[in-house]
């Protein structure tokens, strides 16, 4: 079936007008302010959503760059997330999607709902035979897109320089924004991608339970493949190997998917990390990146396409002076058949400086494999992931 889209069912006109901003009681830490926004209404009701946001200390009238920032799925607004980008040097928003404040005793899990609360996430897509407007994947990229809209209203801000990054569920909800709001200047989905229906485990057992039509609805409307064609900013894709919720196969297509001939944009694929929201917003390659793009930062390292030539794969390697690759290996698998189970083997790879090419000759066995390329700074670009 063709899902290509004419139309998205947000309304951009008006959640791109920044929205009426509501005190907060929730205390926040020194230079962090707590606040409500308001949301789309839900079921006729007025909402609000619970934001946590910060500015670095500049000289007086000199602009910043702004993320966004989305949670996972039982996350909420999160300070220490705002504070490590207001020490960068950047505003930022952390927003509630669940409908919660981010309280309950210490060490626990447990958050505490609002009167004013949009609708609950419940596992996945479980809304998805409600009408769109009542969906929370509807209303949690509505939530994203209105976050963007107050930030861009905020003096202090350069609306041109405006991203937004997101962790599991919220990696999702920014791979679907970035594909509605053009207006980022750069987008980081961690963990979450688009092409959840063709994961194998419960996400692509989700899309088979909720039946043939409930599935091609959720395709067409709130799920980020259908938007991935439309991003129009660079955007990097970070995950690891052995993700239990988000398998190589959907993450490297969704990158694929959202390249549009972007050249800045890229992928960066961890053998070891872990899930969880610090180990997700931890890599170094998601500030360098968002400094690449709106700060003036070194660039990462832009890998060119695998090319394969009687078992020896080459890969083109682009990087700015100052900035070079320092090491390159192979992650390969013999058995592709669930990208949840398969293991990933490593061989080193050749670095030739002299036509700036790495190059590897691949394992008759291998029969899915990428390229992982580290520069001088430690920071790693991966190739797309090869099906052979």
């Amino acid at each position: 079936m063709d899902r290509t889209l004419k139309s998205s069912p947000w309304n951009l006109e008006q959640l791109h007008r920044s929205p009426r901003i509501y005190p907060s009681d929730v205390k926040a830490a020194n230079g962090i302010h707590s606040i409500f926004y308001e949301g789309l209404p839900f079921k006729g009701k007025e909402t609000r959503v619970f934001a946590y946001y910060g500015l670095p200390e500049v000289a007086d009238k000199e602009k910043v760059p702004a993320v966004v920032l989305v949670h996972g799925g039982g996350g909420t607004a999160y300070e220490e997330w705002v504070s490590l980008w207001t020490n960068r040097g950047y505003a930022a928003i952390a927003m509630d999607l669940e409908g919660h404040l981010p309280l309950g005793a210490a060490g626990m899990n447990k958050r505490f709902s609002h009167s004013w609360s949009g609708p609950i996430r419940e596992g996945i897509f479980v809304d998805c035979d409600q009408p769109v407007e009542e969906q929370w994947m509807y209303h949690a990229a509505a939530n994203v897109m209105l976050a963007h809209s107050l930030l861009r209203d905020m003096p202090l801000v350069d609306p041109q320089r405006i991203g937004v990054t997101g962790i599991s569920w919220g990696g999702i909800v920014t791979s679907l924004v970035a594909g509605i709001d053009n207006r980022f200047a750069f987008a980081i989905p961690v963990y979450g991608c688009g092409f959840l229906y063709e994961a194998h485990n419960q996400w692509g057992q989700r899309f088979v339970d909720m039946g043939e039509a409930s599935a091609e609805s959720v395709k067409r409307l709130t799920e980020p493949s259908a938007y991935l064609s439309r991003v129009a900013m660079p955007t990097l894709w970070v995950n690891w190997l052995y993700d239990p919720y988000f398998g190589m196969n959907i993450f490297s297509k969704s990158y694929v998917a959202a390249k549009n001939g972007i050249e800045q944009s890229g992928m960066c694929i961890y053998p070891r990390l872990g899930h969880s929201h610090p180990l997700g917003w931890k890599p170094a390659e998601i500030y360098a990146f968002a400094d690449s793009i709106v700060l003036g930062g070194e660039p990462l390292l832009r890998l060119g396409e695998p090319r394969e030539e009687n078992g020896v794969v080459s890969v083109a390697c682009d990087w700015a002076d100052g900035n070079e690759p320092v090491q390159a290996e192979l992650f390969y698998t013999s058995n592709c058949d669930n990208w949840q189970q398969c293991e990933w083997t490593t061989a080193d790879c050749t670095l030739d400086r002299a036509d700036d090419c790495v190059y590897v000759r691949l394992p008759q066995d291998a029969r899915a494999y990428f390229i992982n390329v580290l520069d001088s700074r430690g920071c790693t670009a991966s190739t797309r992931v090869v099906v052979r």
